[in-house]
């Protein structure tokens, strides 16, 4: 299992050890909840969480090590931030397949701009919309940077 570990891609290794880290944290949690107060209804709810985060950890590396995932690299072209606070919520990618990519970014990216090399990686069920002349990508298991001008 340790071998199987090492042989997969290191942005979905972070993913797993960010999810099984996340029940841990919530193990930790619901130690000092069932010491302190003794509310049932407080842990059930963290074992429950708790469950999830390892059960989801489980999948993807059931996925990772099957090689259930397509991985697509290109190009940023730019970059939509929110309104408020300026995060990144969607890039557009030029794929090595000269493919227009939307992808809807799901978690906090360092500051990505336009130029920068990108590499998603992608369930192989993981559906693609076509949207005028772009495909549109909702969903990803992970997603690595390099190069472009962003702040570090």
């Amino acid at each position: 299992m340790k071998s199987a570990f090492k042989h997969i891609p290191w942005p979905l290794q972070k993913q797993i050890l960010y999810r099984l880290g996340l029940g841990a944290a919530v193990l930790l949690i619901t130690a000092a909840l069932l010491f302190s107060h003794m509310d049932l209804f407080s842990v059930l709810s963290c074992a429950g969480i708790l469950l999830f985060c390892c059960v989801s950890a489980f999948f993807l590396f059931r996925r990772a090590v099957i090689g259930d995932y397509v991985v697509i690299r290109g190009k940023c072209l730019s970059v939509a931030l929110t309104a408020v606070r300026k995060r990144t919520k969607m890039i557009v990618l030029k794929t090595e397949e000269n493919h227009t990519l939307q992808v809807m970014i799901k978690q906090r990216l360092k500051k990505i701009r336009a130029g920068a090399q990108v590499t998603l990686y992608v369930a192989a069920s993981m559906p693609v919309y076509e949207k005028e002349q772009a495909h549109l990508l909702h969903s990803y298991l992970a997603i690595e940077t390099k190069g472009g001008d962003r702040d570090e």
